[in-house]
């Protein structure tokens, strides 16, 4: 995907995230960009209680960067972090996982085939 210098607004805008490989309830984001930074106002699915990240995008990159995670714009519609939900929900038991964004909608419907396209393109490159 070609970029310029200053990216539009890709990530602006409501999503849900759907945790991959295990039962969680769903992330509610609403991403705000000013420049290269990004202002993410996040909610569990079911709670009221919202929280405050901020991000910045990658130059040139379909992605930002939020923490130490980085956010990677699958299509227009998806984007995923890897190991985003971290075992610190879960006492320190077991993996991270992958967490995919989807647009609210039908979006959310195509999110399975979006991820599986990710991994099958991950894989390629790597080999």
């Amino acid at each position: 995907m070609s970029l310029n210098e200053l990216q539009p607004h890709l990530f602006t805008g409501r999503w849900i995230g759907e945790t991959q490989g295990y039962a969680m309830p769903a992330h509610i984001w609403e991403i705000t960009q000013l420049g290269f930074g990004l202002r993410i106002s996040t909610r569990w699915e079911g709670e009221t209680q919202v929280a405050s990240f901020t991000g910045r995008l990658v130059p040139n990159e379909a992605a930002f960067i939020i923490g130490s995670s980085k956010a990677i714009l699958m299509d227009k519609q998806h984007f995923v972090i890897p190991g985003w939900c971290t075992n610190d929900v879960r006492g320190g038991i077991g993996p991270d996982y992958d967490v995919v964004f989807s647009r609210p909608g039908i979006a959310e419907l195509t999110a399975r085939q979006a991820y599986t396209q990710y991994l099958e393109q991950v894989a390629r490159t790597a080999s």
